[in-house]
């Protein structure tokens, strides 16, 4: 008989993060029925299918801009640890799509720019505690042998012509 071990509980999520996702959640539910008990339930209904609609035609409109923008900028030499142009549009037009009218709010702000300086100190708070993301990895120098004749390679005879190739092997045959 094995000693099998519990199985360990999924780590929670921060407390801060949690709270925050319960005010959000509070905040829309509230939203939606205080909207509801003014003007019903059937306009409230039209107006919050309409902004997610209105969001995706956004997001293709500022994604498009952004890309040329973004591809301008990087092609002219900027550097592309900077802040990039339209983001804070995009990601408006991306809180247009989620559902929920807080969230629609606080799109609308990030789609004008006179009201995206409410955003840019969040902004760069969380760009400041995100970490770098190192993509690659160690460079291990090498050279590639390839076989050529039947007797190393029996996959491969010399009257047959290659019909595929496995790319490079090891040469490295193991135990």
């Amino acid at each position: 008989m094995t000693h099998q071990q519990p199985p360990q509980a999924p780590k929670r999520a921060p407390f801060a993060l949690r709270l925050a996702l319960a005010v959000w959640l509070v905040s829309e539910a509230a939203a939606f029925f205080g909207l509801a008990y003014l003007i019903g339930i059937g306009y409230t209904l039209m107006v919050f299918i309409g902004t997610t609609f209105i969001g995706i035609l956004l997001i293709q409109y500022v994604g498009a801009k952004s890309f040329r923008a973004a591809r301008d900028y990087l092609n002219s030499g900027g550097d592309p640890s900077r802040e990039l142009p339209n983001g804070y549009a995009l990601a408006g037009a991306f809180c247009l799509i989620i559902p929920g009218f807080v969230t629609d709010l606080a799109g609308l702000l990030l789609l004008f720019p006179p009201t995206r300086f409410v955003f840019r100190g969040l902004g760069r708070w969380i760009a400041a505690r995100t970490p770098v993301m190192r993509f690659g990895g160690d460079v291990i120098d090498g050279e590639v042998v390839e076989e050529r004749d039947s007797a190393a390679n029996p996959d491969f005879p010399d009257d047959e012509p290659k019909r595929y190739d496995n790319g490079p092997r090891s040469i490295d045959q193991g135990p």
